[in-house]
């Protein structure tokens, strides 16, 4: 499936959400006696993004995350269509705005053999919400209390609605209450209820995974082993899968598909990803603090050329910040191309020579250098100068907290499967303080009115906001991306995933 510009424009939800069941299904499993699927094999991933810590509650990575969800499994899992199924909660209910109810699965055990419970869920969320100095502390800063209602049930009260509480659950591995007596040792060699067993971790390297035989779900896992290695090099990544030394790599670039796809054993999926290639502005900044500057850098941007000739079509014009299939999702007006109508917006605001700053993370998106510089030649020619900075991934962060920029590069995958995080982080005045220092109090109104519980609710005050930031240029929408896997095609059953996760429990391997 390739997803072209032209196309994409009339691609309606239902038909969307058609798309993000992209998956790989070559032959019936071997069946063994007990009608479950035989467990055999290996399987050999490649992730783009190095490993650096085995918390769940330490990262967002997503490299990170898929490697964890193998090992331990969150109380509520997303499906490829961005719907909250169970996992260890059979099931939960909002009691009101402010308390999320959870009723637990039963008859699990870690990989240790201590039983899964309540007092699991009750460490692992009092555990985030208050050492913060964990990276995703600050999504949970408003659980007032974690209480449990018997050994399987808990119920978590907030100080302020937490709408979308189900979402960062799917995130956020459980952990078995004892971890909390030296949570350093216990990090080193973690143990979960998840469909693998940890085995080793070379940092940097490889992860390295064993079949966990005593799994709660039925014929999972498939196979006895799985490994990860982190390899950030497309170039390597795609020799091994050639060579067959993988069987699945991540974040394939389009100009490397038709190489894939004439490659011996191997299969390229893509699915149209949860993603908004974004570029943001320092909002405090002169002069692109100045609403009237954006509007014509928008105008000025061609976005079809970049999808059509730079991307070869794996991209979607941008109708919204939030991308297709998500709550919150609504169809606003395309940014037009018109550098005539941006030349005359400069030339009414006095601007005669401009000079913007744009930083990139160094290799971090597809093709995103030469995309600058496509950018870089459009906005030239209505007379604004883009000096591009391709600078070290950290040393570019460090310029973003620190406001040293005009532009920057920057893209947001929605990996809650919910908007409530993008929202939270890149537009109230605490998120955004050390990226792009946006305050708007409106904005920051209908965030908070849109943490409710009822989704009506919260989809009519997302329009609502989305519409404020649309008009008012807040950050370049550019297009969504599409996400692109190459596959040996002895993998059975995997499936192209939206968020970018590459999850190996239920595939198979010939």
């Amino acid at each position: 499936m390739k997803t072209h510009a032209r196309g994409a424009d009339a691609v309606g939800r239902r038909e969307f959400l058609a798309l993000g069941g992209a998956g790989l299904a070559l032959a019936a499993l071997p069946v063994a006696a007990h009608g479950q699927a035989k467990r055999s094999g290996e399987i050999a991933a490649g992730l783009s993004e190095r490993m650096l810590t085995l918390d769940p509650a330490n990262h967002y990575s997503i490299s990170a995350t898929s490697v964890l969800r193998h090992v331990f499994d969150p109380l509520v899992d997303v499906t490829n269509d961005s719907k909250f199924v169970p996992a260890l909660a059979e099931s939960w209910r909002p009691v009101n705005n402010t308390t999320w109810r959870f009723t637990l699965r039963k008859g699990v055990t870690f990989h240790d053999g201590t039983p899964f419970n309540a007092d699991s869920v009750v460490y692992t969320l009092k555990r985030v919400r208050d050492n913060t100095k964990l990276i995703k502390a600050f999504v949970y800063q408003d659980i007032d209390a974690v209480e449990k209602d018997g050994d399987y049930a808990v119920t978590v009260t907030s100080k302020r609605p937490f709408g979308s509480l189900p979402a960062h659950l799917t995130m956020l591995g459980m952990l078995p209450p004892g971890a909390a007596k030296n949570e350093d040792a216990f990090f080193e060699k973690p143990v979960g209820t998840g469909p693998f067993r940890f085995t080793s971790w070379t940092r940097g390297d490889q992860v390295i995974l064993a079949a966990n035989p005593g799994y709660w779900k039925p014929g999972v896992p498939k196979v006895e082993k799985v490994t990860f290695r982190f390899i950030p090099e497309l170039s390597t990544r795609t020799a091994a899968l050639r060579a067959g030394e993988l069987h699945v790599i991540d974040r394939v670039t389009p100009d490397l598909v038709e190489t894939l796809k004439g490659s011996r054993g191997v299969k390229v999926l893509d699915v149209p990803a949860i993603e908004t290639q974004r570029w943001i502005f320092q909002l405090a900044k002169e002069p692109v603090k100045d609403h009237r500057l954006r509007q014509a850098i928008s105008l000025a941007i061609d976005r079809n050329v970049i999808i059509k000739e730079l991307l070869r079509g794996y991209g979607r014009p941008v109708d919204s910040p939030v991308p297709p299939g998500l709550l919150g999702h609504t169809s606003l007006p395309l940014k037009p191309y018109d550098p005539e109508k941006a030349r005359q917006i400069l030339k009414q605001a006095g601007y005669t020579s401009v000079s913007l700053d744009m930083v990139l993370m160094k290799d971090l998106y597809p093709k995103q250098l030469e995309i600058t510089q496509a950018v870089a030649a459009m906005l030239g020619e209505v007379g604004i100068k883009l000096n591009i900075k391709n600078l070290e991934i950290a040393t570019a962060r460090e310029q973003r907290t620190a406001g040293t920029y005009d532009m920057f590069f920057s893209g947001w995958a929605h990996m809650p499967h919910d908007p409530d995080w993008f929202f939270g982080q890149w537009f109230t005045k605490a998120g955004s303080e050390k990226l792009t220092r946006y305050a708007n109090p409106r904005v920051e109104q209908l965030i908070a009115e849109a943490r409710v519980p009822d989704a009506k609710v919260r989809q009519a005050k997302y329009e609502e906001l989305e519409r404020i930031i649309w008009d008012d240029e807040a950050e370049l929408w550019l297009y969504y991306t599409v996400a692109i896997y190459g596959v040996s095609d002895r993998l059975r059953n995997f499936e192209a995933r939206r968020d970018y996760y590459v999850l190996l429990s239920d595939v198979a391997i010939a």
